[in-house]
């Protein structure tokens, strides 16, 4: 029986999870890009936007089967005395009941759709995935209880490994486009092995099925679930509205626009997997003040990494859509330029709803969810018809301006915290200065990759004079 006690973590833990995290996660998405550009440059428009519609229906079902349990799973463990093996086998058992509704799920939304039989073939492939994620997503929350993160994320890059070689092969080969959802399914089985025998071998974990718990888990998970589907839905959006209006083409240059956020959103979990666990520890403690400074300094990590992407794709937008998907894409461009506003959004409102789960409010995040997809749904029927592609990029924003607004009210009302907007407003300023000098060195001919590096430099220098960095850094380690 393996039973874990909440207790203080020390800054070495911490320090070394996040630097091995981050490098893993760079390995992990130059593999994942390589991938991407390699079906990208294989399909046409058409065929992508299909691909890209089975990816979006596969993605937003594995979210409705997660239903929020492995971050529950995460602070349930967290608690004094509680069995780890007893959690994670029950959250696996009903993680993979719903991972079976969500195979049929899939094949239903391609209906709707009015998909080919090749497209189902595809979407059935993918879906399989489902049923591997239920349970490695939760034998990895082992690793996040003990602040070893870097332990997933090295398994993580060896499926991506072994996912992109297959894609490669399957290219080579000329595979169709259900054969092209095959590596991540191999991929997934093989990292669920190795983390099944790391978690037992190394930490004794020993899975159980413990009925009186699950009353309890699917309890607290029931407004959790709903709120990341949505959540997440509305962030999809855009994409299904497109699919909906516009020809597949149009779906595919989207998606081509959207992929590289997507990848650059879901890289910033480096950071909250980190961040998260953390703000759990701090609120569960004895006064606010070390959950405040997390809460704080958190929000302005990430906002500090997640404005290099506009600083850099607001100016060269162009010049990146030409050298990774081709001529073939060039439409790309203006949605991808929109969308690098989004990402930054999109991932401190992703951080506020866990700040909000780690304190018990997550049904408040259902709430204004909820009223954010009203929103999102409004906003890209109107936009996307109005101005097309670019429509729906700016209903992202949109969208998540006003849950930024909701999220930030609802952790001051609930948790008595507040953001620094001086600090971040500085931030900001400090990044329009460095897209500025970006884009006067781009209209004067500087090499565009040349012009990159001085906006970039610009921004790091700019955040080292005001100090920002330094405070980051003796706040969270």
């Amino acid at each position: 029986m393996t039973t874990r006690a909440a207790g203080p973590v020390g800054s070495g833990s911490v320090t070394l999870s996040a630097a091995s995290q981050l490098g893993a996660k760079v390995v992990h998405l130059l593999l994942n890009a390589v991938s991407t550009l390699a079906v990208l440059r294989y399909l046409a428009p058409d065929a992508y936007g299909t691909y890209v519609l089975v990816l979006t229906i596969t993605t937003l079902v594995g979210v409705v089967a997660d239903f929020g349990l492995p971050k529950l799973a995460v602070r349930e463990m967290l608690r004094p005395g509680q069995v780890e093996g007893d959690v994670v086998g029950t959250v696996i058992v009903v993680r993979l009941g719903l991972a079976v509704l969500g195979v049929l799920g899939v094949q239903v939304a391609l209906s709707l759709f009015h998909q080919s039989p090749q497209a189902h073939l595809a979407g059935l492939i993918a879906s399989l995935g489902i049923l591997v994620e239920a349970v490695l997503g939760i034998v990895v929350t082992i690793f996040h209880t003990r602040f070893v993160q870097q332990y997933e994320a090295g398994i993580r890059v060896v499926a991506e490994a072994i996912e992109t070689t297959l894609v490669l092969v399957l290219i080579a080969r000329g595979a169709s486009l259900p054969m092209l959802f095959v590596p991540p399914l191999v991929g997934l089985l093989v990292g669920t092995v190795l983390a099944v025998a790391l978690a037992s071998r190394r930490f004794g974990l020993q899975p159980r099925f413990h009925a009186p718990l699950v009353r309890g888990l699917v309890r607290e998970a029931l407004p959790l679930g709903p709120a990341l589907m949505i959540g997440v839905l509305y962030l999809k959006l855009d994409s299904f509205v497109v699919a909906a209006l516009r020809p597949s083409s149009d779906l595919g240059l989207y998606g081509a626009a959207y992929q590289p956020i997507e990848y650059l959103f879901l890289g910033s979990a480096v950071f909250i997997n980190v961040l998260y666990p953390l703000a759990t520890s701090a609120w569960a403690a004895p006064g606010r003040d070390r959950f405040l400074e997390i809460y704080r300094r958190g929000t302005e990590l990430l906002v500090v990494l997640m404005l290099v992407v506009p600083v850099v794709v607001l100016v060269v937008a162009d010049d990146l859509v030409h050298l990774a998907f081709g001529p073939a894409y060039a439409a790309s461009a203006l949605p991808l330029q929109v969308l690098g506003v989004a990402v930054v959004l999109m991932t401190v409102n992703a951080w506020q709803s866990l700040v909000l789960l780690a304190g018990g409010h997550q049904r408040v995040t259902l709430r204004y969810n909820l009223a954010a997809l009203a929103v999102s749904l409004v906003l890209c029927l109107v936009l996307v018809r109005a101005v097309g592609l670019v429509g729906a990029a700016l209903a992202a924003v949109a969208t998540g301006v006003f849950v930024l607004w909701a999220s930030t009210r609802a952790v001051r009302r609930h948790m008595g915290a507040t953001l620094d907007v001086a600090v971040l407003a500085r931030v900001v300023a400090v990044a329009v200065a460095a897209t500025v000098t970006l884009w006067a060195l781009d209209r004067i001919g500087v090499p565009w990759p040349l012009a990159t590096i001085a906006g970039l430099a610009a921004y790091g220098i700019g955040l080292l004079k005001l100090g920002v960095l330094r405070s980051l850094k003796e706040a969270l380690t």
